[in-house]
């Protein structure tokens, strides 16, 4: 005969209780909140270091200086003035190739054709609506002396005023930063979807933090654990992207767009350092805070074990 009460206790038993489903629930819901918070993290500090590159224009303006290739932009400045020259002093195509081939290498136009470098690219990467423009002739005005110089060398009369007449004929380049083909446009509008990013992936890192802490038994232990994995993170990211560079341009002399490329991913680093310091600081604080009445704890447990073992040898003595 199956007895009523027993059948009711065993059924009691297997029906799992309102703490034990709360306590299951837990634990299956923490992981996946746990790896929320790790891609959030990500997103977090990726859009962080993103966003201070769209801010650091000199770090941009070498990106795009290595990337245009200053051999390529000082090549077209010659072949204007070759054609200038070809033009006005009547000179043929291999006098002026020879003369122009000694002279773009001497110091002065050497320096005259690396301040358009550098005028070109700021250009590019100013912010939208300015117009730059760009005098080429008056950038070139040093070297005229080099060019009769040399020309004179080979035995060619030409007059300054004629090749001051060809350098000053070289029309302005007049650059539009609001054309979408501008960096400086690029950058603003990846500074824009950056700052949302940041902003969804914080909300996103604070939501899923905050849920973390009440899904665990232990909120401060949470707490440390969450701000350690903040800091290695962001240490590691630290490193990928420093060793990253270093693979883009080992040794400095790869392709343009590698360089550019080594430029921006070794840029701006701090913004990891900093973020793994002041989360560093945190989970350290935590885990002072707590270990000290523990260590506390522990010496008065010793102090009166002393005292309790002296008065029993006391007492016994009596």
């Amino acid at each position: 005969m199956i007895d009523p009460g027993a059948l009711l206790m065993n059924r009691s038993l297997q029906s799992p209780t309102p703490a034990g489903r709360g306590l299951t629930t837990r634990r299956l819901a923490l992981p996946w909140v746990l790896w929320v918070f790790g891609l959030s993290t990500t997103l977090l500090l990726v859009g962080l270091w993103g966003r201070a590159v769209t801010l650091d224009r000199d770090a941009i303006e070498r990106s795009t200086e290595a990337a245009l290739s200053a051999d390529l932009v000082a090549d077209r400045v010659w072949d204007w003035v070759g054609d200038g020259l070809s033009a006005t002093a009547g000179l043929g195509p291999n006098d002026v190739d020879q003369a122009i081939a000694q002279v773009k290498n001497r110091p002065k136009a050497v320096a005259a054709a690396d301040a358009l470098v550098d005028e070109f690219v700021a250009a590019l990467v100013a912010p939208p609506g300015e117009e730059a423009t760009i005098d080429v002739s008056t950038a070139l005005a040093p070297i005229v002396p080099e060019i009769v110089t040399e020309l004179s060398g080979q035995g060619i009369d030409v007059p300054a005023a004629i090749i001051e007449a060809t350098v000053s004929e070289l029309d302005p380049v007049a650059l539009d930063t609001g054309e979408a083909v501008s960096v400086g446009v690029v950058t603003e509008q990846a500074k824009e979807l950056l700052t949302l990013g940041v902003l969804a992936a914080a909300t996103v890192l604070l939501l899923s933090g905050s849920l973390a802490v009440a899904l665990a038994d232990d909120r401060w232990y949470m707490v440390r654990g969450l701000a350690t994995r903040l800091a290695f993170s962001a240490l590691s990211f630290a490193v990928l992207f420093r060793f990253g560079g270093w693979v883009l341009e080992p040794d400095g002399g790869g392709s343009p767009l590698r360089t550019s490329g080594a430029i921006l991913i070794a840029s701006n680093l701090h913004v990891f350092v900093f973020v793994f310091g002041v989360a560093a600081a945190v989970a350290f604080a935590i885990w002072f805070v707590r270990r000290t009445p523990t260590i506390h704890s522990a010496r008065t447990s010793r102090h009166k074990g002393v005292d309790d073992d002296t008065s029993t040898q006391e007492l016994v003595s009596v």
